[in-house]
């Protein structure tokens, strides 16, 4: 049963890291190779994923990159998604969808409000400090996935060791920060992602970022109570 979770644990962890780069910056020719690297799980998760949104989002990205393939444009497709990335992240375009938790949940619905504190306390349970070179608040997307990767390689560590109870004490805090950050406004900012684009990248990460979150919700608490037995 465990080699069973360890593999899944791999999973998990390479699409908190995958989406968490997604949103952190445009892409450029470095992460454009590791999507293409990561063209078959995308497939795998189209064909086998429960969440109809997880399954649509897979099917963008690997339309999105096997039409890609097919042309010799790979300047100007780094160059349109750039642009996607600053209209829609950056507050250039005529609809622009913010990144930070605290503008959703904060009371003022601005920077640096309770939000931002509540993660600040959670990544301090392990240590845990963003990129320095990232100079975005805490609660981020991008760090509050990178920190749900992390919490997902510590899971993967204990489960390799054969250390269940750590496995299931990584597990409980991966429930606890979805449950009190992530659950809570990613749904809406997905949203607003589809609303605001007609870029099929950002589509397609939006609709795998909501789809992964809901089936996380429903894995994580499974996951402790089978260890649990």
């Amino acid at each position: 049963m465990l080699n069973n979770y360890k593999d899944v644990m791999q999973t998990r962890y390479v699409l908190y890291s995958f989406l968490s780069r997604s949103f952190a910056k445009e892409v450029d020719e470095a992460f454009l190779k590791l999507i293409e690297e990561l063209e078959e799980l995308f497939i795998q998760l189209s064909e086998s994923a429960d969440n109809e949104e997880l399954k649509k989002g897979c099917i963008i990205i690997s339309d999105f990159f096997k039409n890609f393939k097919e042309t010799p444009e790979r300047n100007n497709l780094l160059t349109d998604l750039a642009s996607e990335y600053a209209s829609l992240f950056l507050n250039v375009g005529p609809k622009p969808v913010y990144l930070v938790e605290s503008v959703y949940l904060g009371k003022h619905h601005t920077l640096y409000e309770e939000p931002y504190f509540e993660v600040l306390d959670a990544y301090r349970i392990l240590g845990f400090e963003k990129t320095p070179d990232f100079k975005e608040p805490e609660d981020h997307l991008a760090v509050e996935l990178e920190f749900m990767a992390k919490l997902v390689d510590l899971t993967k560590r204990s489960l390799d060791a054969n250390n269940v109870e750590y496995s299931k004490g990584y597990l409980k805090l991966q429930m606890e920060f979805l449950s009190d950050h992530l659950s809570k406004w990613v749904p809406e900012l997905c949203r607003k992602i589809v609303e605001a684009s007609s870029n099929k990248f950002y589509i397609g990460i939006a609709k795998m970022l909501n789809g992964f979150i809901k089936i996380e919700q429903e894995f994580i608490p499974f996951v402790i109570d089978e260890l649990s037995k």
